[in-house]
């Protein structure tokens, strides 16, 4: 028998019976488009995941704290120390995966100055001590000025706030708002342009004066390092180091050294060496979690982005499991549909089966016809299924109040749609509804084979 007499029979069998082929289809359709809308749902819920994973920061960024507060198994929160030192830092620029590494230096007991010329200074600045090799991975954007290169010592870069808070210390000024604020109440240019001024940096105390009873600045003692790369970060600039300024930590290690030297600290407790904070960039999220593994593997402690970006798969996790399963038991039902019309149309075409293998038609060829009816049914099912999902879809996404009722379209302030209907699920639908098909189709098939053909011609039905 030929493939095209085989679709003939096969199409005209599914035909001659409308009304049972038209709804074992509906039964396919339901089931099709309950697995798409629920895999859609599923896929709507991953991309609005990673949408908000991507507000929350580069998870191949870790930093390592030197005190994390974590909560116990009673949900009181305790703080681990981690010891951060260049050991450390060796060790995870060994670690495979890693791009770069840059230890941090916040130390808040030094007091550090910025010196604009002879006459303006910037004291107390939330100064951050960095290596500027991890700098192009921090997501710093500067609104005037320049990043420094790698191995630049001499560069500073200031938060949009800090041009602003240079003062004259010898200047006495009565009048504060008119000082800093026009009549309207718009801010005054700042007085120093950091970007021509001659910025250095130093680091200074106060020293007791028991002649006088009162505190003498001892800035004249300390080197002042000249900052010659300047860069104002963007007041737009989103990132938790927009409000510190940015400075070589080589420098920062040389200006402690010098301190410590006046003041006479002993090897055993200087700060030198050691860190507040670690950042490693790794080169992507598997090798991000990988070498956090292995950090918390030798004892430190970690509260990254990544832990919270698992915890949130977690939580999804499991409402997707639930959506899955609804529609996979939706075209469970269809299957089951499918088979049992296939067995029927067996009972009713006994003598024509019989009729075959009189005629010398092979068992193959009657295999192949009753599957090719199963296929066509999940197939008919599958593009009927795909359009209705299609509908739905739209309906989800777009009528008022319904996607507020089903799932809100806004995501911890991320715009998404609540159902996405990619073309490869399109395709994967269609293909799986017709897979559903032949395996609810070939049981049926098989017993057709099995009728004996003298059995079959004697039977009137």
């Amino acid at each position: 028998m030929r493939i095209i007499d085989i679709i003939t029979m096969g199409l005209r069998s599914l035909f001659r019976r409308k009304m049972r082929t038209m709804l074992t289809v509906m039964g396919v359709v339901v089931g099709s488009a309950a697995i798409v809308v629920m895999v859609s749902l599923v896929v709507g819920m991953n991309i609005s995941l990673d949408k908000t994973i991507e507000q929350m920061g580069d998870l191949t960024l870790i930093t390592i704290q030197s005190e994390v507060w974590k909560p116990n198994d009673e949900g009181v929160y305790d703080v681990t120390t981690n010891k951060l030192d260049d050991a450390l830092v060796q060790t995870i620029r060994d670690m495979e995966g890693v791009l770069a590494v840059s230890p941090v230096i916040q130390q808040w007991q030094y007091q550090f100055q910025f010196t604009a010329g002879q006459r303006y200074k910037y004291q107390w600045p939330s100064v951050m001590g960095i290596d500027p090799a991890i700098l192009p991975y921090l997501n710093i954007e500067v609104a005037s000025g320049e990043l420094p290169l790698e191995g630049d010592k001499n560069f500073v870069i200031f938060s949009s706030e800090t041009p602003y808070q240079f003062r004259d210390p010898n200047k006495v000024v009565r009048n504060w708002q008119r000082e800093y604020y026009n009549a309207d109440g718009t801010r005054k240019p700042p007085k120093v342009d950091v970007l021509t001024a001659d910025l250095k940096m130093l680091v200074y105390s106060y020293e007791w004066d028991p002649s006088t009873g009162q505190q003498v600045d001892n800035s004249r003692k300390f080197t002042k390092i000249p900052l010659n790369t300047v860069g104002v970060m963007s007041d737009t600039n989103n990132n938790e180091y927009q409000w510190y300024d940015i400075v070589s930590i080589e420098a920062v290690k040389e200006l402690i050294a010098e301190q410590e030297k006046l003041n006479k600290v002993a090897a055993e407790n200087s700060i030198l060496g050691t860190y507040n904070q670690v950042i490693v960039k790794a080169v992507d999220m598997a090798a991000a979690d990988k070498v956090q593994l292995a950090l918390m593997d030798m004892g430190y402690s970690i509260d990254s982005l990544s832990d919270t970006r698992k915890a949130m798969q977690e939580n999804q996790a499991s409402i997707q499991y639930v959506l899955l399963g609804v529609g996979m038991m939706s075209l469970f039902v269809a299957a089951i549909s499918i088979a049992n019309t296939m067995i029927m149309s067996i009972y009713e075409r006994t003598r024509e089966i019989g009729v075959m293998k009189v005629l010398g038609c092979k068992i193959a060829n009657i295999k192949t016809m009753f599957l090719f009816e199963a296929a066509m049914i999940g197939f008919i099912g599958g593009i009927l299924g795909v359009g209705l999902s299609f509908g739905l879809s739209y309906a989800f996404n777009n009528i008022e109040g319904l996607s507020q009722a089903l799932g809100s379209d806004m995501i911890q302030g991320v715009e998404t749609q609540l159902s996405v209907i990619p073309l490869w699920l399109v395709a994967a639908a269609i293909a799986f509804s017709t897979l559903i098909g032949l395996i609810s189709g070939y049981i049926p098939a098989m017993r057709a084979t099995k009728i004996s053909a003298l059995e079959a011609i004697k039977n009137e039905g």
